[in-house]
């Protein structure tokens, strides 16, 4: 299967800054004890938040109340402010219907009530694949910019050279990503070190023969994923 990364297409939300079209009020979900586990849990800061993947599904949260900004349009996919950490968009019940009659992996969902919007939202998480999981000696990273024809590719033999270089080197990128051919049956693949998650063409296609709205696919700047 082929696959594309996809994001919130900001040519539909609405709104003038384009990136977002609810609410969530953080500020308010902060003083709220109930959010507690799901806020401490969804830190950048927490350091623990790879490992404890599994723990996810035993989280326990109320619905998250949003209002939509002016003029926003609903959408099936959709932005918000303010960003929780790893749950970057909401999703619309009908999106999240189509999803899973496809194989996506392990996932976790979380409620989101949008004020005098009748369908349910959920901000999702995808089960991740590691940073140390990535097949380096298959995968290339590269320095530059192209316009700039001042490109530089490297390979790596491990996750610990990766780090290394990264550190150095940090605006470097991903051009192929190649990960175990175990995932290969997914149509939906999270991957640490990537912002984007990556969709199979099938269920691309299916999506946009259902009529969902808000979703772009990268046809033409998405990492190259391969499986070995």
């Amino acid at each position: 299967m082929k696959y594309y990364q996809v994001d919130l297409d900001v040519d539909v939300t609405g709104v003038k800054n384009g990136l977002y079209q609810i609410d969530i009020g953080l500020p308010l979900l902060e003083k709220d004890s109930r959010y507690d586990e799901l806020l401490k849990f969804f830190k950048s800061s927490n350091t623990d938040f790879w490992q404890q993947q599994n723990e996810i599904k035993n989280i326990m949260s109320p619905a998250i109340n949003a209002k939509l900004l002016k003029n926003a349009n609903v959408t099936d996919v959709m932005g918000y402010t303010q960003n929780i950490s790893f749950l970057n968009l909401v999703y619309s019940r009908k999106f999240i219907d189509i999803i899973k009659s496809f194989n996506i992996g392990n996932y976790n969902t979380f409620e989101v009530d949008i004020e005098n919007v009748e369908e349910k939202y959920f901000m999702l998480f995808f089960e991740t694949i590691l940073s140390r999981d990535i097949n380096f000696e298959h995968s290339s990273i590269y320095t530059g910019h192209k316009a700039l024809n001042n490109v530089e590719y490297f390979n790596f033999f491990s996750y610990d050279e990766y780090w290394e270089f990264k550190q150095q080197n940090p605006l470097a990128k991903f051009e192929k990503i190649c990960i175990s051919k175990k995932h290969a049956e997914l149509n939906i693949i999270s991957i640490q070190p990537t912002s984007l998650l990556f969709y199979s063409e099938k269920l691309i296609d299916f999506l946009f023969d259902c009529k969902i709205t808000g979703l772009e696919v990268n046809y033409n700047n998405s990492i190259q994923l391969e499986f070995v």
